[in-house]
C-alpha cells in the first residue's frame, strides 16, 4: 500500500467517526449592541469575511498573480482571520500556536469587536503580502474595504472597543505577515528567494521544454515551501506513473493515446468548460480562485455564521496550500514528460497540438485537479456528499454549471486538463487523490478542542 493509499484510509476512518454536518443551529447575527464583554464570533454574520475574500480572488484575477503566490495570499490572509476571531471562539485554539509553539498575546479581559479585528487583520496581512510579489502593488480597493467597514462599524459598538479591535487586528496581521516570511518564498531580506533553474533529467519519459516556446520549467521549488501539516508532500506522495514505454500495447501509449482520441472528440461545450478552469491573468480566476469564489458564494447562500466561515477559509487555505505544494514536490520528484513530448515524438504526429500552450512543468501528478480536490473536499466534510450548487464564476463568459455534488466538479476539473490536451488520466488521478489525502491530513490538524 503507498503513503497515499495508508492516508486515504486513515483519514476516510477520521471523517467517518467526525461526521460533515453543518451545525444547523440558526444563530443570531449583533448589530446594535454595545455590549460590555466581547460576545463570541459565532454572534457575529460571516460578511465581513466573505466580502474580503471576494475582494482578494478579484485581485489575484486582475493582477499577474499565478495558482502558487494566489494561493499564498489566500492562506495567510484567511489565518490572520481566524486568529484574529478565535479568542471569542471557546470550541477552537490558534492555528497559530498549534503550528508554532507561539502566541498570540490579547488583554482578556477587555472588550472586542470581532468583525473590526478580522478587518483589520486581514487588511493588514493582504496588504504586507501582496508587496512580495510587487513593491508598489495598487492597495485601493483594499483600503477603501478596510475603511467602509471601520465606518460601518463605528455604529455599532464604542469608539474605544472599535479601537482596540483595530490595533488587535493589525497586530495579528503582522504577527502572521511575519510567520508568511519564512515559508521558504522570500530570501532573509525580504525578496522573493531565487529558484535555480531547473536541469531537465534527460533520457526516455522525463520532461523536457515543450513547444512552441520551449521555455524553462517553471515551479521548480515549490514542492520545497514549509507546509502547514509537517512532511504532507512525502506521505501523499502518489505511486509511480505507468513505466515508459513506446509499444504501442503498452500501459503508458494507451495513456497517451487517450489523450489524442479525447482532444479529436471534443466538443465545442467541453473547449468552453477547459477555457473557464484555465490560467487566464486579467480575465479568469485561476483554480485556488476559482475554488474560492464557489466557496464564498456557498457559505454566503448558508447564511453561516463569522465563526464557521473563519474554520472553512483557513482550513481551505492551508489544505490548498499544502496540496499545491505538495503536487510540485511530486512533479519534479517524477520529472514525467507531456503529452505534446510524446505524441509529436514517439507517436509521430508533428501537428498534434493542445487547446492552448502546454504548462510549463512536469506532469505528474496533476496539480489543478489536486488543488481543487483539496479545496471541496473541506466544504464536502463539512455540507455532505450531496450537496448542490452552482458555478457561476463569470457566467458572462462561460455560462452557470450546475452540480449536484463537489465530487462533480473536481471531476470537471480534472476533464479540463485530458480534453485541453494539457494531462493524462493517472496523472489526474492521483492529483485528485492526492488533494483529498492532503484535505483530510489539514482535517486532523486538531483546531477544535476537543
Amino acid at each position: 500500500m503507498t503513503a497515499l493509499s495508508k492516508a486515504v484510509c486513515i483519514f476516510s476512518v477520521i471523517l467517518i467517526m467526525t461526521g460533515c454536518k453543518k451545525n444547523e443551529m440558526p444563530i443570531p447575527e449583533i448589530q446594535n449592541a454595545k455590549a460590555s464583554a466581547s460576545p463570541h464570533t459565532k454572534r457575529f454574520s460571516g460578511e465581513v469575511a466573505n466580502t474580503w475574500v471576494r475582494l482578494l480572488t478579484d485581485i489575484s484575477r486582475t493582477n499577474p498573480l499565478p495558482p502558487p503566490p494566489s494561493i499564498r495570499l489566500f492562506v495567510y490572509s484567511e489565518l490572520a482571520l481566524y486568529e484574529a476571531v478565535v479568542p471569542g471562539m471557546p470550541s477552537y485554539q490558534s492555528a497559530y500556536r498549534l503550528l508554532t509553539g507561539k502566541t498570540i498575546d490579547i488583554e482578556k479581559k477587555k472588550d472586542y469587536y470581532w468583525p473590526a479585528a478580522a478587518n483589520a487583520a486581514v487588511a493588514r496581512a493582504a496588504s504586507r503580502i501582496l508587496k512580495n510579489y510587487n513593491a508598489n502593488p495598487n492597495l485601493t480597493s483594499i483600503n477603501a474595504l478596510e475603511k467602509k467597514f471601520q465606518d460601518e462599524f463605528s455604529s455599532l459598538t464604542s469608539a474605544e472597543n472599535l479601537e482596540r479591535s483595530i490595533l488587535f487586528g493589525r497586530m495579528v496581521g503582522d504577527i502572521i505577515y511575519e510567520w508568511s516570511t519564512t515559508d521558504g518564498t522570500l530570501t532573509s531580506s525580504g525578496t522573493l528567494a531565487p529558484c535555480p533553474p531547473y536541469v531537465p533529467l534527460g533520457g526516455p519519459g522525463n520532461w523536457v521544454p515543450t513547444p512552441p516556446n520551449f521555455s524553462a520549467a517553471a515551479g521548480a521549488c515549490q514542492g520545497k515551501l514549509r507546509t502547514f501539516t509537517p512532511g504532507i508532500a512525502v506521505a501523499t506522495r502518489p505511486a509511480p506513473p505507468p513505466a515508459y514505454s513506446t509499444d504501442p500495447s503498452s500501459p503508458f501509449y494507451a495513456m497517451i493515446k487517450d489523450v489524442v482520441d479525447k482532444t479529436a472528440a471534443r466538443t465545442p461545450n467541453d473547449a468552453v468548460l477547459c477555457q473557464s478552469w484555465r490560467d487566464i491573468v486579467g480575465t479568469n480566476y485561476n483554480t485556488p480562485a476559482h475554488v474560492l469564489n464557489i466557496t464564498t458564494r456557498i457559505l454566503e447562500k448558508e447564511g453561516m455564521t463569522l465563526e464557521e466561515v473563519a474554520v472553512i477559509y483557513a482550513k481551505q487555505g492551508m489544505a490548498t496550500f499544502d496540496a499545491i505544494t505538495s503536487a510540485f514536490d511530486g512533479k519534479f520528484y517524477y520529472s514525467l514528460l507531456r503529452p505534446i513530448t510524446y505524441i509529436r515524438g514517439a507517436m509521430g504526429n508533428n501537428t498534434w497540438n493542445p487547446l492552448y500552450t502546454t504548462i510549463i512543468h512536469p506532469s505528474y501528478p496533476a496539480t489543478m485537479p489536486g488543488a481543487s480536490a483539496a479545496g471541496f473536499q473541506i466544504l464536502e466534510n463539512v455540507l455532505g456528499k450531496n450537496y448542490a450548487f452552482k458555478d457561476s464564476s463569470l457566467s458572462n463568459l462561460y455560462g452557470i454549471r450546475n452540480y449536484s455534488s463537489f465530487e462533480g466538479i473536481v471531476t470537471d476539473v480534472g476533464k479540463t486538463r485530458l480534453l485541453s490536451g494539457h494531462n493524462f488520466q493517472p496523472a489526474i488521478d492521483a492529483g485528485r487523490l492526492q488533494g483529498i489525502a492532503v484535505a483530510e491530513l489539514t482535517e486532523a490538524l486538531p483546531l477544535k478542542k476537543e
